[in-house]
């Protein structure tokens, strides 16, 4: 529904409606409330009028009877001064006028039909003409006349006055009706308002903040008619959608992980197959450089020019062994042996690995990991791996020296191991490549790119987590989780 191109609320269109049907129904009521007042004025008029007749009758048969014809025309003029009452006139049987007789239209009413039949009948009647564009209204009472027989006593009054009555009261009604109207609109309006619009626009917030994604937004439930059902059944429909957009999240995150180590192992795969190519195809001419090299080094005096490349050529050959050798040992990694495992005790046996590289560069590693720690589940020979890759890749950024923190925590049943430098961060296009075999932001020649993707692969082995985030200049972040050791029940 639309007025004026503006959506009308529910509310709205509710308060206009139930007034609308208060309106018609009062309308009614004022309509015969005001019939009958103004048929109940007209029947007070004649009642004060008969009561006027019944004293007038007294009062002229005791001046019929001692004769007094001016008292009664007195008596007659002063009752005119009553309001509305405009003449009264006392006829004889045959319709002769004995007082009053010269007042107009007089003669009118002997004519009547209603005069005779008060006259035979010797009851009261009653009857209306319009005079001069007015309504009046004529009353006939029998009277017994001392001396002259039967008459019958006129009193002609205006509708004026009623119809003046009856105006002032009909204002009084309406503007009556009117306030009692406005009183139950606004009555109308506020509970709609209070018990309608209000829980409505609540509902219509809250699908608003759902359709927006705020699935943790409930509805408040204060009532118990349909609009509080319906406000639990919108906060069950939440929950509902947030487990799916959680269940959603964690299979979608479950299929990336799963992926991406479909991808990590499709990777080792083709560096096996890489590296034991390499082995068989570059080993057997390696060796034989090699021999060649160290068999003509002792023939040779110090001082001859080529010693020096001979010993270049060895060192360099050493240096394609040991590349073969690490891209094997990555190629064919065995799945860890798991056993209660120290986290302190580990990370105590990698520092000294390092000292000598550490202090050459002036690189403090602090380490916050408490003794106290539950024993994880875990191979330490491969967590030394992890701790030395990841100190290492530290080292690499701070050329110009920093700092290294190492702390772990316990969260119910996971430890959680941050590593972080200040060194010069990792940019954001290459984060999420950084666990990738090959990957590397080193210069030729100073790294292989496979430090990083050997402890991703030993976390994922040990069925734990590992996240990185970083900042240019600022530093890098590693947060990983494995799970605690808990004993086998015998």
């Amino acid at each position: 529904m639309k007025l004026e191109g503006v959506s009308v609320r529910i509310g709205t269109r509710l308060v206009v409606s139930l007034t609308v049907a208060v309106a018609i129904v009062t309308g009614l009521y004022l309509y015969r409330q005001l019939s009958a007042e103004r048929v109940a004025l007209i029947e007070q008029r004649e009642r004060e009028i008969r009561v006027m007749a019944r004293t007038l009758e007294v009062a002229v048969r005791n001046a019929v009877r001692r004769d007094q014809w001016e008292d009664v025309q007195d008596l007659f003029e002063e009752a005119k001064g009553y309001a509305g009452v405009a003449r009264v006139t006392l006829f004889q049987a045959d319709g002769t006028p004995l007082v009053g007789g010269d007042q107009e239209g007089v003669e009118m009413t002997p004519a009547r039909q209603e005069f005779r039949e008060a006259v035979a009948r010797k009851q009261s009647k009653s009857f209306s003409h319009r005079l001069d564009g007015e309504e009046v209204l004529h009353y006939l009472r029998p009277i017994r006349l001392i001396n002259r027989g039967p008459g019958l006593l006129e009193i002609v009054y205006r509708t004026s006055q009623i119809e003046g009555a009856y105006l002032r009261r009909r204002d009084e009604i309406i503007l009556a009706g009117i306030a009692i109207m406005g009183a139950i609109a606004m009555a109308f309006w506020y509970l709609t308002k209070r018990s309608i619009s209000k829980p409505i626009q609540v509902l219509i917030e809250g699908a608003a903040a759902i359709g927006a994604g705020e699935l943790d937004r409930r509805i408040p439930i204060t009532r118990r008619d349909e609009l509080g059902r319906l406000a639990t059944e919108f906060n069950r429909m939440t929950e509902s959608l947030k487990q799916a957009r959680e269940q959603i999240l964690a299979e979608t995150t479950k299929k990336v992980d799963l992926e991406r180590q479909l991808q990590h192992s499709e990777k080792l795969a083709a560096v096996g197959r890489l590296a034991a190519g390499l082995a068989h195809e570059i080993g057997t001419p390696l060796n034989v450089i090699s021999g060649r090299a160290e068999y003509l080094l002792p023939w040779l005096s110090e001082s001859h020019p080529s010693v020096q490349s001979l010993r270049i050529i060895v060192q360099q050959i050493q240096r394609i062994r040991r590349i073969i050798e690490q891209l094997l040992g990555y190629a064919r990694a065995t799945p860890p042996h798991i056993a209660p495992t120290s986290l302190s005790e580990v990370f105590s046996n990698v520092l000294p690995l390092l000292d000598h590289e550490l202090a050459q560069r002036g690189i403090r590693v602090e380490s916050l990991i408490p003794h106290t720690l539950p024993k994880l589940a875990a191979d330490p020979y491969l967590l030394e791996q992890v701790f030395v890759n990841l100190l290492l890749n530290a080292l690499d950024a701070m050329p110009d020296g920093g700092s290294v923190l190492v702390a772990a925590q316990a969260r119910d049943d996971l430890i959680e191991v941050r590593v972080e430098d200040t060194g010069s961060g990792i940019a954001p296009e290459s984060l999420p490549r950084i666990f990738d075999p090959f990957f590397t932001t080193k210069k030729v020649g100073e790294g292989t790119g496979l430090g990083l993707s050997v402890v991703y692969g030993i976390v994922k082995d040990h069925g734990g987590t590992i996240e990185v985030t970083s900042e240019p200049g600022a530093g890098t972040a590693f947060l990983i989780t494995f799970p605690v050791h808990r004993p086998q029940p015998v």
